[in-house]
């Protein structure tokens, strides 16, 4: 076999190996393209969530509907410690307690240290400290010392909105604590240092 056949072998070898690839791709990115016949989860719990949260937004707040938007997003996404959140506040505002309550308690289970909810359930529950259970207080002591440690701007930013003096005392105090435990960490470290 001569060079240039040999040149001939390995170059139609190659666009064989091209075409295959090619073919290949198109095979598995030609289903990916199409649409598909149904709407998923994620696109329904999306409107949901909008129309929850615009119906919550208006003036005066449309509570009933942003509540039924709500358990509609629940519906599909139980673990959605947001909706959870919205229909505690709903329930505040309407004056139910036990039901606001249920619906933090169930935020907190799908979501204890949020991330994305931490701020708002944090002002939410310090501004009614003397409505929460022991439990709710347990878990929002919790979330606030994590919160304080790694995230202290969202926590100093919830303090500058809570009102409620009782609610502000426990926040400063976890706060306090967790400064305490932050600053005896370090003086222990320096002392089990070697001086150089």
């Amino acid at each position: 076999m001569t060079a240039v056949q040999t040149y001939r072998v390995r170059l139609a070898g190659a666009a064989l190996l091209a075409a295959v690839g090619l073919v290949a791709a198109v095979a598995v990115a030609l289903p990916l393209s199409l649409p598909t016949d149904h709407a998923g989860p994620v696109p329904l719990a999306a409107v949901s969530e909008a129309r929850a949260l615009q119906a919550a937004s208006a003036t005066p707040p449309r509570l009933e509907e942003s509540a039924a938007w709500s358990r509609r997003t629940l519906a599909v996404r139980p673990g959605d410690a947001t909706a959870w959140a919205r229909l505690a506040w709903v329930a505040a505002e309407q004056g139910n307690n036990a039901d606001m309550v249920e619906a933090l308690d169930r935020s907190f289970a799908v979501a204890p240290f949020g991330p994305e909810i931490t701020g708002w359930r944090l002002r939410f529950i310090y501004e009614r400290w003397s409505l929460m259970t022991p439990d709710l207080r347990r878990q929002a002591l919790a979330e606030l010392a994590v919160t304080v440690r790694t995230r202290p701007r969202v926590a100093r930013a919830a303090l500058a909105e809570i009102a409620d003096p009782a609610g502000r005392l426990a926040f400063l105090m976890v706060q306090a604590q967790v400064r305490l435990e932050e600053q005896r960490k370090r003086e222990a470290l320096q002392a089990s240092s070697p001086v150089a």
